[in-house]
């Protein structure tokens, strides 16, 4: 990189020497580099003034460079540069004669007037247009047709006017001779002031820069630009506006997110979120949503792990909220950003309530149905948010400080476009504060209804989608009252959340040694343990209710496989590794979360993160076959069911 950059420096002191142009050689320190190639005009395209698709219709050389000094000759037309631009600042010096018009372009797509596509900076002689009678959003220094400039300090006819123009996201400024005239927050600038294109709000952050020549004569010179954050050209997009390739529906139905005019459109149902495929550490991420009904809520969240936290719907995370009209002392609609179900942060202040949540310095966000405009920078563990083009929000220590990039589904019709991302150079950051990574699951139920799972007579209203929730009722009049799925595997890993949410009661249940066998008194008696109990469930793995795994309340723990533990045709190897090695449920009406690992006739349970059950033979499991969700009579919430299907070997 250092011999690009003295290669780099050389090639302007060079062009200055050239051109005898010293404001190019000052400006080599400060990161600005000449717009044009010393005098080359190679790359630019020239157009017919009323839209830049168009050939230009004059005959002639319209534009030409010489000394590093631009001529536009009186012939109605646009040069155009062949690089796209967003955020950067803009030097230049501009001279006209007496009635001309002229103009500089911001950001316009390859086709259509950019006075009304993106933005036009009027060059104009004011006292000749339109007999003198313009309006002040017509004059030199104006956003041609929608904002004045604030003061008047243009030089006359025939001097040198001197600019500095500086687009970051949505706030553009303009500094005219020493004095700024504009300071705009275009995500504001919602309603047009004329009929001939959008309103500013609506029109792209990014595009070509070119100038105009309609009338008279124009001159450029000392042409500079620096594009910020290290040049806008490493943008790339994170949606391509066509589909969700890139994307990972994690947790909810195929309808929930769909895309449609550029847009991601999220139904908002289930609760759930969708994801990058990459993970990202440092980075500059701007998007732009708008919720389409009042009270609204969705949300942005970065360093996300993979998959859904413990009895959550969303993932362990930073939230950045995307909320509508619900500001208190303790949060705000939009702009907060906090870390959740065991990420960590410290806001930049603190919170009123001492927690984890950094709140807007102000809230600059429009009402649902208009649009506006996130800028997420995180850099070694920090982050910074802009809201409508204003840094409102910070926090630091952020763990995790790399991870994925997630959009968030939470009850109502939001939608998302225009996201991109910049990537900054990583710190290689220590495996601990990197969220866990994707592993090859997908989920089995959508959060919506039961697709995937076999419908049978009897267990309507009884097996029920509830959000991200499956709700049993524990009284299915099925003659099978167990939920199964419709695929069927062989060797997988299994996750599964589920808890017992009925109100305990206490019960006396056996105590189990850990060879398989009951605890029994002096008498031969089967000894027992009055418990908090709250009902019986389990998992049968490969269509066999033999292999259950077990969900209840007994001392023992969940996670035993009973119909090994309890069967004595099996071997006593058999009976007490399928006997859990240690109680790892949480407290009762708690999620709890199993991760089963079935290979073959071996069988892993983790319960909670950590092993119960270790590699258990299962002398004539089948091969393959459907999971079930079973039928115990009680009621009981499962959520989270993912799977990862492993290699089969026969």
């Amino acid at each position: 990189m250092k011999q690009v950059y003295i290669f780099f420096l050389i090639g302007i002191v060079g062009y200055a020497m050239l051109t005898g142009n010293a404001t190019a050689l000052r400006a080599a320190d400060d990161g600005f580099a000449p717009l044009f190639g010393g005098d080359s005009l190679e790359g630019w395209k020239v157009s017919d003034w009323s839209n830049v698709r168009t050939p230009q219709k004059v005959k002639g050389t319209p534009w030409r460079i010489e000394g590093g000094v631009l001529y536009g000759l009186n012939k109605r037309t646009w040069i155009i540069s062949p690089r796209q631009y967003g955020d950067f600042v803009l030097k230049l010096d501009s001279k006209i004669s007496r009635g001309s018009n002229g103009g500089i372009g911001l950001r316009f797509p390859p086709e259509g007037d950019p006075a009304y596509t993106a933005m036009e900076i009027q060059v104009v002689d004011a006292e000749v247009y339109y007999g003198g009678r313009s309006r002040p959003e017509q004059r030199t220094g104006s956003i041609y047709d929608e904002i004045a400039a604030g003061k008047d300090v243009v030089k006359p006819v025939g001097q040198w006017n001197s600019w500095e123009i500086t687009t970051r996201g949505s706030r553009v400024t303009v500094v005219l001779n020493g004095e700024k005239i504009i300071d705009a927050d275009l995500s504001r600038e919602t309603k047009a002031r004329q009929q001939k294109g959008p309103a500013l709000a609506k029109r792209p952050l990014k595009g070509h820069i070119g100038f105009q020549n309609l009338k008279g004569t124009i001159t450029l010179r000392n042409i500079m630009i620096k594009p910020l954050d290290r040049g806008d050209t490493e943008f790339v997009p994170l949606f391509n506006g066509k589909n969700l390739d890139g994307w990972v529906n994690v947790n909810c139905a195929p309808e929930t997110w769909t895309v449609r005019d550029g847009m991601i459109i999220c139904s908002g149902i289930p609760t759930g979120v969708l994801r990058t495929k990459k993970q990202y550490e440092n980075y500059i991420l701007e998007l732009e949503w708008r919720h389409m009904k009042k009270r609204g809520n969705a949300g942005l969240f970065i360093h996300s792990d993979a998959l859904t936290a413990v009895g959550q719907p969303f993932t362990r995370s930073i939230e950045v909220q995307i909320l509508d009209g619900r500001n208190t002392e303790n949060y705000t609609s939009h702009g907060d950003v906090f870390a959740i179900h065991g990420a960590t942060m410290k806001p930049d202040k603190p919170h009123p309530g001492g927690g984890m949540r950094s709140l807007p310095s102000e809230w600059r966000c429009k009402p649902a149905g208009q649009w506006n405009h996130y800028r997420v920078e995180s850099r070694d563990g920090t982050v910074a948010l802009a809201v409508n083009g204003k840094v409102v929000t910070r926090g630091s220590l952020l763990n995790p400080r790399k991870g994925y990039i997630c959009l968030e589904a939470e009850g109502s019709e939001v939608h998302f476009r225009n996201i991109r991302i910049r990537e900054l150079p990583g710190s290689n950051p220590p495996a601990d504060v990197i969220a866990k990574e994707e592993q090859g699951f997908r989920s089995l139920y959508n959060g919506l209804d039961l697709r995937g799972w076999k419908q049978v007579a009897g267990n309507e209203g009884h097996w029920r989608a509830k959000n991200w929730v499956l709700d049993y009722d524990g009284k299915s009049e099925a003659k099978d009252k167990n939920l199964w799925t419709q695929e069927e595997f062989g060797n997988f890993i299994l996750i599964v959340d589920w808890r017992l949410p009925a109100e305990p009661r206490t019960e006396h249940v056996p105590v189990i040694l850990p060879d398989g066998s009951q605890a029994v008194d002096s008498n031969g008696k089967g000894l027992t343990v009055a418990v908090l109990d709250a009902g019986d469930s389990g998992v049968f793995l490969r269509g066999s209710s033999k292999s259950q795994i077990n969900i209840w309340n007994w001392p023992v723990g969940s996670g035993e496989i009973w119909g090994y533990r309890t069967d004595k045709n099996m071997s006593a190897e058999v009976r007490k590794a399928a006997t859990p090695i240690l109680n790892a449920d949480k407290r009762v009406g708690q999620w709890n979360r199993f991760e089963i690992t079935a290979i073959g006739e071996r069988v892993t349970v983790v319960v909670n993160g950590k092993t119960v059950i270790r590699r258990a033979r299962l002398p004539g499991l089948p091969k393959r076959g459907a999971i079930a969700l079973q039928h115990h009579g009680d009621r009981v919430q499962f959520a989270n069911i993912y799977i990862k299907e492993l290699v089969q070997f026969d």
